[in-house]
């Protein structure tokens, strides 16, 4: 099966790491900690193709996976935060809603140390910062704030809301700490700039910043594709939570992400032969320009996995013969050492008359990967023929995504489980059409579908 799906051609090649991060100084991940009595930990970077080893005279496509592993991160030894909330309290967050957005707010409070910083927005018709910029110290008082003021009331300005956000985390920015926003909605931005556009552009303006925005969605009546957007363009998680009750839940996970970042500023360049040409990015966005594709991650998270994914065509080759297919290139800001690390690899193909050489070469979870990102864009897709009124086609394009992934067979254990767990989602989405309120299986979908792309937990 797997001789099938792959571009018949592809054989061992040889990824040789040239160089790894310099040798560190130990230092610890907060000042207050002094100095570490080991070097620091590094990003575990891995460039693999699907098939290191391609058939001689191949025209067939191949991916090209660097993966970036966070190290292991003692809780006690985190980052600093730089956080705000950024909440709606429009009217349609009257009830049960508001009562539980407080209750997370609180929970936000109780969660950070004194070292963190925390500011607080709430919007209606305009937006307005309860809890400017301040040290976690007077917890008392920060929560007697929330409790005053987050109260329903008027309208929607959740650009407004944004860029206040933006303006509090901005008065402490600071590269070796965790900047984020956690922005939550239960509806339609409705007043002042309301367009994807418009918000998108916010988006970048905080990411280049170095400020992830974090985007949770509450009930049937907000909108997904701008939520999604808002994070997919900062590098923030998304979430859909259908009920109130759940909201705490939501800001917990969230917090375990926040509190575990052991990386920033991340940069993946990937520089393709000459006569090699990358065809697209499968997953995370980036930039292809000519042979160089940048792809950039604001953070990355302790022993959570990120990688960016890559359709090549490489150039054809002769029996035995081995030549360069791309060099890349990793930097990031490393939170525990505080010094940049960069890491150089250059990735290989090889080719052979051998079709048993190819498949046996096969690196069976790139090329899982590969198949489950594909499912993603057709899911895309079926969101748009929903969106036109063809649900049965729609249905069509999920149930045809969980039979593909069934199809697939791997020996190896990983990439066995990944497309196991990937085709049962296929068919429950599949199943979930005819019976879920479409607003609620659109969100469930949108919010799926961003998670593989962005590699979300």
């Amino acid at each position: 099966m797997i001789a099938a799906l792959l571009p018949e051609s592809c054989i061992r090649g040889t990824i040789v790491k040239i160089k790894q991060a310099a040798t560190l100084l130990a230092l610890s991940l907060l000042p207050l900690f002094g100095l570490a009595n080991a070097a620091s930990p590094v990003v575990s970077v891995k460039s693999e193709l699907a098939a290191p080893i391609m058939l001689v005279d191949s025209e067939d496509k191949n991916y090209l996976k660097v993966s970036l592993t966070g190290f292991n991160l003692d809780s006690q030894r985190r980052s600093p935060i730089n956080l705000a909330l950024v909440i709606d309290r429009s009217t349609s967050m009257s009830g049960d809603r508001i009562e539980k957005a407080r209750e997370a707010a609180i929970l936000a409070v109780n969660m950070l140390t004194p070292t963190d910083t925390l500011s607080v927005v709430a919007y209606d018709n305009s937006a307005e910062v309860i809890i400017p910029a301040t040290k976690v110290s007077n917890k008392p008082a920060l929560i007697a704030s929330i409790q005053r003021h987050i109260r329903p009331q008027g309208m929607t300005a959740l650009f407004a809301g944004v860029s206040k956000g933006i303006g509090q985390v901005d008065k402490h920015l600071n590269q070796e700490q965790v900047n984020r926003i956690i922005l939550l909605s239960d509806g339609q931005a409705n007043t002042g700039p309301t367009s994807i556009g418009e918000l998108a552009e916010l988006a970048r303006i905080a990411a280049k910043k170095g400020i992830a925005i974090t985007t949770i969605g509450l009930g049937d009546d907000y909108n997904e594709d701008l939520m999604t957007t808002i994070a997919g363009y900062s590098d923030g998680n998304h979430a859909f939570v259908a009920n109130s009750a759940d909201l705490e839940t939501a800001f917990t996970k969230e917090f375990q992400d926040v509190m575990s970042v052991v990386a920033q500023d991340v940069v993946v360049q990937i520089k393709t032969g000459d006569r090699v040409k990358p065809v697209r990015l499968l997953g995370r966005d980036g930039e292809i320009s000519g042979n160089v594709v940048n792809v950039k991650l604001n953070q990355l998270y302790s022993n959570q996995e990120k990688y960016v994914l890559l359709e090549v065509m490489p150039e054809k080759g002769t029996d035995n013969q081995q030549k360069n297919l791309a060099d890349v290139n990793v930097s990031y800001l490393n939170l525990s050492s505080k010094r940049q690390d960069r890491v150089n690899e250059r990735v290989t193909v090889s080719y052979s008359r051998s079709a048993a050489k190819v498949s046996d070469a096969v690196q069976q979870e790139v090329l899982a990967e590969s198949e489950i990102q594909k499912t993603a864009l057709a899911n895309d897709e079926a969101i748009r023929l929903i969106d036109a009124g063809r649900k049965d086609e729609a249905k069509k394009v999920l149930e045809s995504n969980a039979s593909k992934l069934s199809g697939l067979s791997f020996s190896s254990p990983a990439a066995e489980k990944k497309v196991r767990e990937s085709t049962e989602k296929q068919r429950r989405l599949a199943e979930d059409i005819d019976s879920k309120e479409a607003a609620t299986y659109r969100k469930e979908l949108k919010e799926q579908n961003y998670s593989v792309k962005q590699q979300q937990k």
